[in-house]
């Protein structure tokens, strides 16, 4: 059995430097569609944003 590496990318936001960061819950899989997304967020709210970054391995057969 193969590992194959995934990293997945999620955006995060918050109004102030005390609150905890929150999400949408879609992942990207990948980085320049995550700052896409970031970068159109941020033209829209004031709010802080914050770009995740998780990794996972996922078994191929």
């Amino acid at each position: 059995m193969k590992v194959v590496d995934i990293e997945v990318y999620i955006v995060g936001y918050r109004k102030t430097d005390n609150d905890e960061w929150e999400t949408s819950g879609k992942s990207h899989g990948n980085l320049i569609d995550a700052q896409a997304v970031m970068n159109k967020l941020s033209k829209k709210t004031k709010q802080q944003l914050k770009l995740f970054k998780f990794g996972r391995a996922v078994p191929v057969e």
